[in-house]
């Protein structure tokens, strides 16, 4: 009797050899089951959304006018895509009028590429069932939940990402290095930080010249291309430095790397996250050392095969690889920045299930299936609903009506209304009725931001974004000099209530929900400039 390994092994084989089988054909009815899914899910989930702070940046780029305005807008630097990103999403605005569906359609059709270039790359290693378990997996994973309907750039990024790794597995042909060149330009073209992503690839390549003394020319032209965007758009980068300055937002902080593979997976701790990453490096590596000789990869010297595992391992290992980079040149990092990173583990938990044999793959089947269908039923039933959600603001349109109701039930209708969050009060601007909208104040002061939360990033894009934007963005002092009273919607911690306790004469509460409370601040008089 046949281990479960060897059984393993000989499934895959005559997955990969029979495509005709089946077996063969039934997995990939399922994929194209899942494609349509993830599109009609992207659609509903697109349309019951209101746009959240990063998405009305996006908005008020595209927007624009004409091209010249849309380049000035990218200049002055409070947005911090380069102009391929607002191009792709005015191109979407011409074809369908609403917005929240036009703007979020890029990324709802990069994911089901992602997914078939996960399957293609995967199924060339461990067969069709394994290619698409690894598909499904995708499903489980914040670039489904979260960016799936977003109109930011991850999603269309990490699918460029996706095909170069197709791409790099079927080298040294020229056509695919070339087609590997253009995933990059575009890749860097959507964001800048996708420069990152090319490391592991360049390590890959380094790795493959160190054993094969083989300088494979067309792969180096395709890493190069990957830096043309930064070249060309120097000096828009030079704008971004200058908006964000030496003080900027969400600083790299080492303890909080383990996290981000939590959230990859949208685990709330990191007890299980990290073993799941761990045993995608042991898989890996296992398949590097101990290569099955059941399955030879064809057209494949054994170098190739390192320079792979190689690719896989730096994909995993680039939230630290990031993190080094970017503590060199002072940026920010957040883990949509790293997202890379969830296809090295999925194509480790690939290598292992490859290792473990048939049982491990109808265990893990079944609890991707489990997992899956909970979080999309209660998506289907509560579609605006999100636990996972990683910003400070409305998720529906019932909720922004509850956020003006609670400003309003506290009476003061003549007093203005100031916004201690950015996002919310961005949101609210934006979709508010223009009288509402008109009390709405965000005060900006870099001085006092900084020295509470060692960033002034908030008042400086704030102040560049009420160029392009009707908001009623004010200096602190030159408000609360010329107001003696106002109400202040505020969070449980922010700078604004940090000073108004020490230079107002009273902070009332007048009413509290769980986006934030309500209170009529009362200036002293004679309260300076």
């Amino acid at each position: 009797m046949l281990s479960d390994e060897a059984e393993g092994k000989n499934v895959a084989v005559t997955l990969r050899d029979d495509t005709n089988s089946p077996a063969s054909k039934l997995i990939y009815v399922l994929l194209g089951l899942l494609v349509i899914y993830v599109i009609v899910r992207g659609v509903v989930g697109a349309k019951g959304r209101p746009f959240w702070y990063d998405e009305i940046l996006t908005v008020t780029i595209a927007s624009q006018p004409s091209l010249q305005a849309l380049w000035h807008a990218v200049g002055r630097g409070f947005d911090g895509m380069p102009p391929g990103f607002y191009l792709v999403e005015r191109a979407a605005l011409a074809f369908i009028s609403n917005k929240q569906i036009a703007l979020r359609l890029p990324s709802i059709l990069a994911f089901p590429c992602t997914l078939i270039c996960v399957f293609v790359y995967v199924k060339k290693r461990s067969g069709e069932a394994i290619a698409f378990l690894c598909a499904l997996l995708l499903l489980s994973t914040s670039l489904f939940h979260t960016y799936l309907f977003e109109a930011r750039p991850y999603s269309m990024v990490l699918a460029c990402i996706a095909f170069a790794l197709v791409c790099y597995q079927r080298l040294p042909s020229v056509l695919w290095a070339a087609l590997l060149g253009i995933s990059f330009l575009v890749a860097e073209s959507l964001h800048y930080y996708a420069i990152f992503a090319m490391v592991p690839f360049g390590c890959a390549e380094a790795v493959f010249l160190l054993r094969a003394r083989q300088f494979r020319w067309p792969v180096w032209i395709a890493l190069a291309c990957g830096s043309l965007p930064l070249i060309v758009f120097w000096r828009l980068i030079s704008a971004l430095k200058t908006v964000y300055g030496l003080h900027t937002f969400a600083r790299p902080v080492f303890s909080a790397l383990p996290g981000y593979y939590g959230s990859f997976f949208l685990l709330p701790e990191t007890a299980v996250a990290i073993p799941l990453t761990v045993v995608s490096v042991a898989a890996i590596v296992w398949s590097q050392l101990w290569p099955r000789d059941v399955t030879p990869r064809r057209n494949e010297s054994r170098d190739a095969g390192v320079a792979e595992g190689t690719l896989l391992l730096s994909l995993i290992a680039l939230p630290y690889i990031v993190f080094a980079l970017v503590c060199l040149v002072n940026g920010p990092l957040l883990s949509r920045y790293v997202l890379a990173a969830i296809f090295g583990v999925v194509v480790g938990m690939a290598c292992a299930l490859s290792i473990a044999g048939r049982k491990a793959a109808v265990i893990l089947a079944l609890f991707g299936l489990c997992s899956v269908s909970m979080r999309e039923l209660r998506f289907w039933r509560h579609p605006t609903y999100d636990p996972f959600v990683q910003y400070s603001a409305a998720t529906s349109a019932e909720q922004l009506s509850q956020m003006m109701q609670f400003v309003q039930s506290a009476g003061h209708e003549d007093l203005p209304v100031v916004v201690s969050d950015s996002q919310i009060y961005t949101q609210l601007v934006y979709y508010s009725p223009q009288l509402f909208a008109n009390r709405l104040v965000y005060l900006v002061d870099e001085r006092r931001e900084l020295s509470y939360k060692r960033s002034d990033t908030s008042s400086k894009l704030m102040l560049a974004l009420r160029e392009f934007m009707p908001l009623g963005v004010t200096e602190y002092s030159e408000f609360t000099a010329a107001h003696r009273e106002f109400l202040l919607y505020s969070g449980d911690a922010d700078w604004y209530l940090a000073y108004l306790s020490q230079e107002a004469a009273s902070v009332q509460l007048l009413a509290k929900a769980s986006s934030g409370d309500l209170c009529l601040v009362k200036m002293k008089e004679g309260h300076p400039r």
